[in-house]
Order: structure tokens, then C-alpha cells, then sequence
């Protein structure tokens, strides 16, 4: 039987007032943008201002919100470092690009390059702490944040590890923006995010990031969130998944009466959200649902925010009803969320997570 893991920890910068564990109706922002950026926490707080200037945004946010999941999880040592990242660093990416063009292949400074990798992130927390333990990102797009969980998990079943920080972290930039509008997969007109689900014909996402990181441990201490239960990666057709979502959380000894919040990657567009919710709602006809890109955006490792908004959840027993599509239970009684998503871009591209109240 397997060990029982515990969420410790939890932190997420985002484009919502969220760097301090905070998640409120009063603390939304709701500022029409055309894509969504993080709320900077104070950085020197954490990090040397000599270091600060010459850190990218990218390297800034995951450092910071990994230190503060760690202060968050009062949890001693951490056994591995597990960060998941769909783009990686963009930004550091397009200025060693930008001087290649601009300095003619000559004379380049080589900081940008070496930043630009996708485990930055994941090598500068193990500097920032002294940690020489294991160490992996992964880049698998709309997956990556949950084959993190993943790996952790079997870590854990092995007998491997005691704790892990595991992350999820992109970035969008203004440049990235405007390149990737042109394939339309961004909404380019200003909106609210948090009225995404008021209007339904819109003809593209609403681009976001965010930085969100978790401590697991197989010891539950007074700070635990919740229960981290399983995890699985689907690549299959949509015709499939109805029975692949029973499947998993029958393996898991339950039923879908016992599924009280269902939390889902909507992002406002009709033909990617349309057939996702029909599932749900036949699936889990008795179970609140709920979305979390209308508050970081549409992003790879936008999950990372979801699984985030459920650990607060059902630790606190509160989100906003600005998360909710539907709200069935009146005593705000939750006991098991089930963390779905489809990628935006592959659509056979599936992710669940299980979590439970501990």
C-alpha cells in the first residue's frame, strides 16, 4: 500500500495577489489587459539586490515563490527538486537572440545564454539552498507540471525520498505575445479575466504565467494542506476519456458521489471548454465545478496554479466564487477535488490529479 503524501507547503505568484497565501474576492484583479502577468512580491526580500539586477523575471518569480513554499511547509530538509516547464526562460531566450541579430554573431555576452535553459529555475534553488539531492525539470509542454507530481510520487514509492519541492513556472512576454498571436491562438482584445466565462465567443485564450510551488512530504505536520492522492497523464482521444476518468478514480476506491469540486483548465474559448464541461457535468452531476485560468491565464504549467487554488481550498475550506461554473453544495463541505485538464494546443493531451482533505 502506498504511503500517504502530504501537501506541506504552497506558494504562487501570479497575476493575482496570491505571493502570501492569500486568495480573496476583494484581492482580484480585475483590470482589462490583453494578457496576464505576475504581481511581483518584494524580490529583495529574498534575493541580494546585486544578484536581483542581473536575474531574469523568469528566474526571480520560481526562486522566490520555491523559497517561500519552503519557509510556508516548516519541513526541515528537501529531498528533491522537481520543476516542471513548458516554455522555460523566454525572456533571457529572445535577448540572446536579439544580440545575435543585432551584434552580427560577434562578440556575445554569454549570460543570456546560459540563463536561457529550462532548468535554471530548478540549479538556482539548489544553489540558493545548498542542495546537492535530485534535480529535474521537465519541458513536456501542458504536461509538464503534472509529470513533476509524477515523478515525485514514485520517488516517494520507491522508498527514494521523504519531501520534495515540486513546481510549475512560464512566463509570457510581450514579444512571445505578439509572435505567437499570429498563429490566433491569443485573444488580442482587452478583457476582464475574471468575466472569461461571461461571454463565451471568444476566439482565442487569454495568455497568462504564473510561478506556483509545492513541499510534499510523507510526514503530516500542523501546517498540511491536503493529501496529494495520485496522479495520471492521458494521451488519448476525447471519445476515450469518460472512461479513463472513472477508471482513475476507481483505482483509487472512489466514486463519483465522492467527488465533491471538480476543478478544470477552461480558458473561455467555446470549442475547447464546450466538450470538456459536458464530460464533467455527466460524469459528476452532484460535484461544484470549478476553473482557475481566468485568474493566471493560459499558460503551459497553468495546472500548477489550479493544483495551488485546491491545497488552499481544502485546507481553508474557502476560494472565491469567482472560481465557480457551477455550485451544487450548499455547506461548503470538500473532501476530494479532482484536478482535470486538456492541453489547449494538443487535444489528446490529458492530465488528473487527485487530492483529499487530511
Amino acid at each position: 500500500m502506498r504511503n500517504k503524501i502530504y501537501i506541506n507547503g504552497i506558494n504562487s505568484i501570479s497575476p493575482q495577489n496570491t505571493s502570501n497565501n492569500i486568495f480573496k474576492s476583494e484581492y482580484l484583479v480585475r483590470e482589462e489587459k490583453v494578457f496576464l502577468q505576475i504581481i511581483s512580491p518584494n524580490y529583495k526580500e529574498y534575493i541580494p539586490v546585486v544578484k536581483l539586477r542581473r536575474m531574469a523575471k523568469f528566474m526571480k518569480m520560481g526562486l522566490v515563490s520555491a523559497q517561500k513554499a519552503i519557509q510556508d511547509s516548516n519541513v526541515d530538509t528537501i529531498d528533491s527538486i522537481i520543476v516542471g516547464s513548458g516554455h522555460g526562460n523566454v525572456g533571457d531566450t529572445q535577448k540572446f537572440l536579439k544580440a545575435i541579430l543585432e551584434n552580427k554573431e560577434r562578440m556575445l555576452v554569454p549570460t543570456s545564454f546560459v540563463q536561457s535553459t529550462h532548468n535554471i529555475v530548478a540549479g538556482s534553488i539548489a544553489l540558493a539552498n545548498g542542495n546537492k539531492s535530485y534535480n529535474m525539470t521537465y519541458t513536456n509542454h501542458s504536461s509538464a507540471f503534472e509529470m513533476s507530481l509524477l515523478d515525485a510520487l514514485l520517488s516517494f514509492e520507491e522508498g527514494e525520498i521523504h519531501s520534495a519541492l515540486v513546481g510549475g513556472i512560464d512566463e509570457i512576454t510581450e514579444e512571445n505575445f505578439v509572435i505567437r498571436s499570429n498563429t490566433n491562438i491569443w485573444n488580442k482584445n482587452l478583457v476582464v479575466s475574471l468575466d472569461l466565462f461571461k461571454d463565451s465567443k471568444h476566439n482565442g485564450a487569454i495568455a497568462g504565467e504564473s510561478a506556483s510551488f509545492f513541499v510534499l512530504s510523507d510526514i503530516k505536520n500542523h501546517n498540511s494542506y491536503a493529501e496529494l492522492v495520485d496522479v495520471r497523464l492521458i494521451y488519448k482521444s476525447i471519445d476515450y476519456i469518460q472512461k479513463e476518468i472513472m477508471n482513475f478514480i476507481s483505482v483509487n476506491n472512489i466514486s463519483p458521489d465522492e467527488i465533491d469540486l471538480v476543478i478544470s483548465g477552461f480558458n473561455g474559448v467555446d470549442d475547447y471548454d464546450k466538450t470538456q464541461r459536458e464530460i464533467l457535468e455527466n460524469l459528476f452531476p452532484n460535484s461544484d465545478i470549478a476553473a482557475y485560468k481566468q485568474f493566471v491565464g493560459e499558460h503551459p504549467t497553468s495546472s500548477a496554479f489550479g493544483f495551488w487554488m485546491a491545497s488552499y481550498f481544502l485546507k481553508n475550506s474557502f476560494i472565491p466564487e469567482e472560481a465557480y461554473l457551477k455550485k451544487k453544495k450548499n455547506n461548503g463541505t470538500v473532501e476530494t477535488i479532482l484536478l482535470f485538464q486538456q492541453s489547449y494546443l494538443v487535444e489528446k493531451d490529458f492530465a488528473m490529479v487527485l487530492l483529499r482533505k487530511c
